[in-house]
């Protein structure tokens, strides 16, 4: 479970890998390929060339964690529960060139679809040394959800992808609850009679 830092360190963690398998890597059509958290938009203003915005544009609860039972630190005392979060981020590859522009967004998904779970050393920033486990996942967009995002952007369409990053888990800052824990459990069973 992480501190308010975990949206950051997800999205660290995420250029990290991109940057290990795109601008590090030895193909020499992939050399000097930018990695940045910013929006399309925004990478094109700064004119930084070839690159790959990793923008993250929806945060959203993950209710299927809501219901979970709260932890014990100590027997007298209930931790508050963490906020779990999903991750939504748009990734686009920004050039001028088509061909260029397919085959970043080529290697991409083939990165997130060989690296689909981050833990360990994959983890950056305030995760690092962790034990969370994160799941990469392809999202399917309707067209209407992909021009709501750009249309958010104020820019025309461009080729790109949406992932999910699940789940990220935001601990409380509060201190955990004081209880009394059971220490006798009784049970006691009773025959029902029924009259015919």
């Amino acid at each position: 479970m992480s501190d308010f830092t975990a949206i950051r360190a997800v999205s660290l963690s995420l250029k990290a890998l991109l940057k290990k398998y795109i601008t590090d890597a030895n193909e020499p059509q992939l050399s000097g390929v930018h990695i940045e958290l910013k929006s399309p938009k925004e990478m094109q203003q700064a004119q930084e060339g070839l690159g790959v915005s990793l923008w993250l544009y929806r945060v959203v609860r993950n209710g299927d964690l809501l219901n979970q039972p709260p932890e014990r630190p100590q027997p007298n005392q209930l931790a508050r529960r963490p906020l779990p979060l999903t991750l939504h981020y748009l990734v686009t590859p920004v050039t001028d060139d088509p061909e260029a522009k397919q085959a970043l967004l080529g290697r991409v998904l083939q990165v997130f679809n060989d690296h689909a779970t981050l833990r360990g050393t994959d983890l950056q920033d305030t995760l690092s040394g962790s034990t969370e486990e994160l799941r990469i996942a392809l999202e399917t967009l309707t067209v209407d959800e992909l021009a709501r995002v750009w249309d958010s952007l104020d820019e025309a369409y461009m080729l790109s992808v949406s992932y999910t990053v699940q789940v990220v888990e935001i601990a409380s800052d509060l201190e955990p609850i004081q209880t009394t824990p059971v220490v006798v459990k009784e049970t006691t069973y009773a025959q029902i009679l029924s009259s015919p």
